[in-house]
């Protein structure tokens, strides 16, 4: 597929959250770059099309260059590929639609792809909790967040599609981009940067592309953190046993692993639970963390797209 090597396409999928996704296109209506265009292109995702009236209306609105697609099938990778196809840029930048991107943000990414002559670029991810004087919440932020790395430099893995940059002239990117198979319980990312690890790219790591991820209080709770910190657990165990007999060794080391960590944070977990410290749910987290380890199959995996 030919690309246009003078263009950044800024991909924001959103999904019955039309406060939210006016914050995040509002983040980077403004955002400029020296030598390349800018486009933004929004894939609604809700069957019934409630980002629709408010998409078309910005595009007759705004001068920034707004593109919308509608992708009906509900589920995460569904939208981003959807996205990608209408994407005209050479460079792909993933916003989440309840983030907001902290200028200059994308000139940032661009500058460090530069640097470092790298394929995939990642920045921070600054959690705004509900309540920023609930210790409790407090506790939860790490969960959203994706904790400054230190100084620029390139990192070994990537680390999540939300504040992410891929320079589509240096990958070779699977078809379909992102698994459908995975529409619903997330991973799909991991999936990707993984198969993409493997064509021996440079990653880089930028602390300047700084983005906000807003929780709304219907996400901060022990439920998602349960759900989210099993989901964490999962990953290494499921990466190893679906490499076969050869991962089959370092996947039974993660299940032991996994009951190490279920025993020892559940302990920590049920002592603070009964003092009431809000650390109790940092334990909380790793205990599920350590259960999905065990339980790692794509059977026990929680939901939490499309739904």
């Amino acid at each position: 597929m030919t690309y246009d090597k003078t263009c950044l396409s800024i991909v924001i999928p959103t999904y019955k959250r039309p406060d939210a996704l006016a914050r995040a296109l509002a983040s980077v209506e403004s955002e400029k770059l020296i030598g390349l265009d800018i486009e933004i292109v929004i894939a609604d995702n809700d069957p019934k099309a409630s980002a629709q009236s408010f998409a078309l209306q910005k595009i007759e609105e705004s001068q920034a260059d707004i593109k919308y697609i509608h992708v009906p099938e509900p589920g995460v990778s569904n939208a981003r590929n959807s996205a990608l196809k209408l994407a005209r840029g050479r460079y792909i930048l993933f916003l989440d639609d309840d983030m907001e991107a902290v200028s200059p943000w994308a000139q940032a990414m661009i500058d460090a792809a530069e640097i470092y002559n790298a394929a995939l670029v990642f920045g921070p991810v600054n959690a705004v909790m509900p309540d920023p004087n609930n210790l409790f919440f407090e506790q939860m932020r790490p969960l959203f967040s994706r904790e400054d790395r230190g100084e620029d430099g390139l990192i070994e893995r990537g680390i999540g599609t939300g504040n992410c940059l891929i320079d589509r002239m240096k990958v070779t990117l699977p078809t379909p981009v992102f698994n459908t198979a995975l529409n619903q319980t997330g991973g799909e990312d991991d999936a990707l940067f993984r198969e993409l690890e493997r064509q021996d790219i440079n990653i880089a790591w930028t602390k300047s592309a700084i983005t906000l991820e807003h929780v709304p209080a219907s996400r901060a709770t022990l439920k998602y953190v349960w759900r989210r910190n099993f989901a964490f657990g999962q990953t290494p165990t499921h990466e190893a046993f679906e490499k076969g007999i050869s991962g089959w060794p370092r996947g039974i080391i993660w299940m032991c692993v996994g009951l190490a960590q279920t025993g020892i944070s559940g302990l920590r977990y049920s002592l603070s639970k009964i003092r009431q410290r809000p650390e109790s749910v940092y334990y909380l987290g790793r205990t599920a963390q350590g259960v999905g380890k065990i339980f790692w199959a794509d059977k026990f995996s929680p939901k939490f797209y499309g739904l």
